[in-house]
């Protein structure tokens, strides 16, 4: 085996690099030549040139390199600590391993590169972005700026939004494998979450994920809110409001120990909850579903809905509007409250507890049931309207 043979053997096992097969043969072919034959060296040195980055390219796309022979399992082991992103430290660590071993091969460098430059797009002091195993994204960002008025937009997604005495926080989750970020804003792409004129915007238009936000602000600093969905469910918790709006499409509503002046909710398929608070005036409206409350405190109460609505008043009620499509109306009354109005049924039952005063109204063809509410006291009485044409009404007392 001549030098040459040497040289392209060490080159194979990777003993050495192509550079310096390279600079071997230029050394070994200038001792043999002498200088009529320097044209022609040249010449063949070029051709050696080429033929050993041919080389080099192949055993770096192919198998004859022996250190990129293990590239698919350290690559795997890389993208499984990234998933588990929960310990950092240790996805870091594995990142450097896995690099400086490929770093000096063209093809693996170029990888790492795009991954440098991928984890930097998502560096930013307000947003801690956290990518866990399976299908999620999650993002937390923090609002610094001053705001009065929340306004949320979500196309398909759940929203929940609860009280919290430090600064503003709007936590996401983007399920169905959503990876598209902004580089501009350093966000999710179709996802805006931004303070403009006094007013902290949240927005998401997608379609094809599901975007969940949890929305923790502070109930002092907030006058309104409004919130809208196309496709989830809405839940607001302790908060104090001046105005109230939730109108969605599809999902339910639910109110736990919320006070607001004025508070409008609408769905036009689901359920509305509400549980304690205190209301000014207070309209709850369910295309198709449910409407339950417990320990409601409204001053004014309108319900629509086509389902059954279950209802508990309290002493500050003034006036309450039910009216329903398809279903029974239970309404609960404080004890010896006084009552005036009316209920009335076209197909059902109509009852009530024998200590209030009643006048039956004429049955009429159709065979609509209506009763009036006599209030015999000097004092004023909860004026109830209530009305259903396929179900029961039943009042009671507690």
């Amino acid at each position: 085996m001549d030098n040459k043979d040497r040289i392209l053997k060490m080159l194979e096992e990777g003993k050495i690099t192509s550079e310096e097969a390279i600079r071997l043969m230029e050394a070994m072919e200038s001792k043999e030549s002498d200088a009529s034959e320097s044209k022609r060296s040249s010449h063949s040195d070029e051709q050696n040139r080429q033929q050993n980055r041919h080389s080099q390219q192949e055993r770096q796309s192919g198998k004859s390199s022996g250190n990129f022979a293990g590239a698919g399992e350290a690559w795997d082991q890389f993208v499984g600590e990234f998933q588990k992103i929960v310990n950092p430290e240790k996805a870091n660590e594995t990142y450097s391993n896995v690099k400086s071993k490929f770093e000096n091969q063209k093809y693996a460098s170029q990888v790492f590169g795009s991954l440098e430059k991928a984890f930097d797009s998502v560096k930013n002091s307000n947003i801690d972005s956290m990518f866990s195993a399976g299908a999620k994204n999650r993002l937390i960002e923090t609002i610094d700026e001053d705001f009065s008025n929340i306004s949320v937009d979500i196309t398909n997604g759940n929203v929940v939004i609860v009280p919290t005495d430090r600064v503003t926080t709007a936590k996401f989750e983007v399920t169905s494998f959503y990876r598209k970020l902004d580089k501009k804003r350093n966000y999710f792409q179709d996802i805006i979450c931004e303070v403009k004129n006094g007013e902290l915007m949240i927005v998401s238009d997608i379609r094809t994920a599901r975007v969940n936000v949890e929305l923790q602000v502070n109930p002092s600093i907030v006058n309104r809110l409004i919130v809208s969905s196309s496709n989830g469910n809405v839940t607001i918790e302790n908060e104090e409001l001046s105005d109230l709006t939730v109108d969605i499409l599809n999902g339910n509503i639910t109110l736990e120990n919320v006070s607001a002046n004025s508070a409008f909710t609408r769905t036009s398929r689901g359920n509305i909850t509400v549980g304690g608070g205190g209301y000014g005036a207070l309209e709850l409206i369910s295309m198709v579903g449910t409407v339950n409350t417990d320990r409601l405190n409204a001053k004014d109460l309108t319900v629509s809905s086509n389902g059954s609505v279950n209802l508990s008043l309290k002493e500050e009620t003034e006036s309450a509007s039910i009216n329903t499509n398809m279903g029974s109306i239970n309404i609960s009354v404080p004890q010896g409250r006084a009552l005036e109005g009316r209920i009335s049924t076209v197909v059902g039952q109509l009852n009530y507890p024998p200590d209030i005063n009643v006048r039956f109204m004429k049955q009429q063809d159709i065979g609509l049931k209506e009763l009036m509410l006599v209030n015999d006291t000097d004092e004023r009485g909860l004026i109830l309207e209530v009305g259903t044409k396929f179900g029961s009404v039943t009042l009671h007392r507690h």
